[in-house]
């Protein structure tokens, strides 16, 4: 049931910024530049909560992610004679991004688990060439930069108007399958653990190719995994729709027509698409 409480000022002045920013034809913050299609329907039915709007969002992706270059202090030092630190062995912390750190290959759509042509490491690789001879066989290991696999399940962070809005929410959220949600303050964190993330290779030490640490059937079983966890991901998704409208008693948008909202946000999304097709064919005939 929707509240009988008014929105505070300053929360309907936030609302209002965000809305216009999501529906503006400019790309947003996010590498892709707009909200993923797959998950417009359960923004269009948050935002439309007096108390509640939507900040960040993921549909879902199956990603290969490039670790960037290691910085900072590390925990492993080298020492002297007597034993006093003199060097850092390591920089940065393992597993983060760092600097130059690059997603290779991205897709929020549902994988297929096939492939007609070629082979998985074409796919996934995106032309970048996988190669057997490397030097950094022999090397420093800890300086390698790893190319992981990853299957990342829906996440959306909402901010609502109180805490109580916001307690509500989280319960819902568990309820509907997202049992690591939780809240900060008036921030809503919607998660869950459908995750994977395995490393399936490294980059030579030039960065222009990828020595494999697997082979293509394990990337193929990858796939399929990310299969199973998608088609969870979008049932607790649809889920959580349906728990939400029925909890804020939200009405059936999705009978009632697209809403205007919701409209700008997928043409918005049509047109990045669009510019992006452009320019990937303008860029392919000059080469």
């Amino acid at each position: 049931m929707l509240p009988a409480v008014s929105p505070p000022t300053q929360f309907v002045a936030k609302k209002a910024h965000i809305l216009k920013e999501l529906t503006s034809p400019e790309p947003d913050l996010s590498p892709k530049g707009s909200p993923d299609v797959q998950i417009l329907p359960l923004l269009d039915l948050i935002n439309s909560h007096p108390l509640l709007v939507t900040t960040s969002s993921c549909a879902g992706r199956v990603a290969i992610y490039a670790e960037g270059i290691r910085t900072g202090k590390s925990a492993l030092e080298e020492s002297d004679e007597n034993g006093n630190a003199t060097a850092d062995v390591q920089g940065g912390s393992i597993g983060g991004k760092g600097s130059g750190g690059r997603w290779i290959y991205v897709t929020h759509d549902e994988p297929t688990g096939q492939i007609e042509t070629g082979c998985w490491s074409d796919l996934l690789y995106d032309g970048i060439p996988v190669t057997t001879e490397d030097s950094a066989h022999n090397g420093d290991s800890s300086n390698r930069r790893y190319v992981h696999f990853k299957f990342e399940p829906m996440i959306l962070h909402i901010l609502s108007a109180n805490s109580d809005i916001a307690r509500q929410l989280v319960g819902i959220a568990i309820a509907a399958g997202f049992r690591e949600s939780g809240y900060n303050g008036n921030i809503v964190a919607v998660r869950c653990s459908l995750r994977i993330d395995a490393p399936v290779g490294y980059l030579s030490p030039s960065g222009d190719s990828i020595v494999p640490l697997v082979d293509d059937n394990y990337l193929k079983t990858l796939m399929q995994m990310s299969i199973e966890r998608h088609i969870e991901n979008r049932r607790r998704t649809d889920r959580l729709f349906e728990c939400l409208k029925k909890s804020f008693d939200l009405g059936d948008l999705q009978q009632s027509g697209e809403s205007k909202e919701a409209r700008w946000i997928r043409k918005r999304a049509e047109g990045l698409r669009k510019q992006r097709d452009l320019a990937t064919g303008a860029e392919t005939s000059r080469t």
